[in-house]
């Protein structure tokens, strides 16, 4: 079968078939320019209308270029440094901050290598993340410790408000027995409950105990009943009954004074 070409506009043949592929191979003809035979109603690129030819060496497809197959790129291997800090990163929150150093050092290392690596050491990510947990463990450490410190603090400050509350309210009951007393010829009333039944005490809270000292069995022990007004006044009229969580207690004593002490030391 004889074709007609067309290469850039100017069409000549008919050539045979062997020479069509003669001048692809010489380059004088290319798989883009077009063909025809008779039969045909439109030309076609000669890649298309010709087979390709098969030479006895195996040469590359005309009208095709010719690609060099990419062989696989082998990734990088990870840095061992940027491995060990991600665990030691990882390894801090549960060791209270004892590994995260060691994972901030090992991290920015292998990030370091990494980049003067050129593309031979991988892991930069994992380095990263190394980095990131040890400076987040060294947070926990330090709110651990923050947290360690506060607690007793507020514990402390709790306590002295509520020891400062009790104190007030024993001093509130020490002046209403005063107050009794100047009424009943220096006597002392024979319980508290009496100083609610004259009114001289409104508000039964007095008697009540703010939380840092309300252990089970709180309440005041009053001690003042048979004495009077003209009694020593470091004699002791009332105390709480039980000692707080520092195993201190209130002490009320006949000169009017309130005061915080051991338990044992009263008398």
């Amino acid at each position: 079968m004889q074709y007609h070409v067309a290469k850039n506009g100017e069409k000549s043949g008919p050539f045979e078939q062997e020479e069509v592929y003669r001048r692809l191979t010489t380059g004088e003809l290319t798989g883009a320019d077009l063909g025809w035979h008779e039969g045909m109603g439109e030309w076609e690129p000669l890649s298309r209308l010709l087979p390709p030819p098969v030479p006895a060496g195996g040469s590359a497809v005309f009208g095709q270029a010719s690609m060099p197959v990419a062989a696989p790129m082998a990734s990088a291997p990870s840095s061992g440094l940027a491995i060990a800090s991600m665990v030691c990163g990882i390894l801090g929150f549960f060791t209270i901050g004892l590994t995260s150093l060691p994972a901030i050092i090992m991290g920015h290392i292998a990030r370091s290598q990494i980049k003067k690596s050129g593309g031979k050491l991988g892991g930069g990510g994992v380095a990263l993340a190394g980095v990131i947990t040890g400076y987040l463990g060294f947070c926990f450490i330090f709110l651990a410790i923050l947290a360690a410190l506060a607690v007793p603090a507020f514990n402390q400050v709790a306590r002295q408000s509520d020891q400062m509350k009790a104190m007030n309210n024993a001093r509130q009951i020490v002046i209403a027995m005063k107050q009794y007393a100047a009424e009943h010829e220096g006597k002392n009333p024979a319980t508290l409950d009496v100083l609610f039944d004259e009114k001289i005490l409104m508000d039964r809270k007095v008697l009540e105990f703010p939380p840092q000292m309300n252990v089970p069995g709180q309440g005041w022990e009053y001690l003042g009943a048979g004495h009077t007004d003209t009694d020593p006044g470091n004699l002791v009229i009332m105390t709480s009954k039980k000692p707080d969580r520092t195993g201190k207690i209130i002490v009320a004593r006949n000169d009017g004074s309130v005061s915080v002490e051991r338990e044992g030391a009263v008398h």
